[in-house]
């Protein structure tokens, strides 16, 4: 797994850190520990943005060490990575989180835990890109009854993204139909992803 960690204050992440990687996971930053919060990555001669390198990330811990209302000027990428719909994982401190409408999952009861978290939070489905998704593939089916026990789940996998849409038995021939929906607005609302994939399973069973 790669993580984008971003921190509210120098150096409050470092526990963090250690646990990340120390569990196998790569760990990456908008802005180098000992370098100012301007610029970022992204402007410094030699250096690129975690998320507009070729890798991509899974997820994105922010470690919040005090209650602050507004994000620091060290948190500037979790905007970055709310746009493109990253995971988020809040850390240390959730009180008074700006970011909590885009949090994935919050934590702060130690480093093993922000490991789990994060581990989980990689994994989930990204509600704000299925809803969407799932309201045309309503729509496309047309039948409210078979509508209602419809499906969609999307997951990032780095720089793409994968849809499942499920459908139930009895959903008339639409599964092309609704792959190419799906793709479209996902596209829509996600247009930095590199590659989105499409599948549709049938009563439980892939087509």
């Amino acid at each position: 797994m790669r993580v984008m960690l971003l921190e509210s204050d120098r150096r409050s992440a470092d526990d963090a850190v250690r646990a990340l990687r120390d569990a196998g996971h790569d760990v990456v930053r908008c802005h180098e520990v000992d370098l100012p919060s301007f610029p970022c990555n992204a402007l410094c001669d030699e250096q690129t943005c975690p998320l507009e390198g070729g890798e991509g990330v899974d997820v994105v811990l922010d470690h919040r060490a005090h209650p602050y209302p507004r994000p620091t000027s060290f948190e500037d990428g979790v905007v970055c990575a709310i746009r493109r719909h990253i995971p988020l994982v809040v850390s240390g401190t959730s009180a008074l989180n700006p970011f909590s409408p885009w949090t994935t999952a919050v934590t702060h009861r130690g480093d093993d835990d922000v490991v789990e978290a994060c581990e989980l939070a990689a994994d989930a489905n990204l509600a704000q890109l299925a809803e969407p998704a799932l309201a045309e593939v309503r729509r496309r089916i047309g039948d409210p009854t078979l509508a209602a026990d419809a499906d969609v789940r999307v997951h990032r996998r780095r720089t793409r993204l994968e849809a499942t849409i499920c459908l139930p038995a009895g959903t008339p021939p639409v599964d092309e139909q609704v792959s190419v929906a799906v793709a479209g607005i996902l596209r829509a609302h996600d247009p930095y992803s590199s590659l989105i994939d499409v599948a549709v399973v049938r009563d439980g069973v892939a087509t």
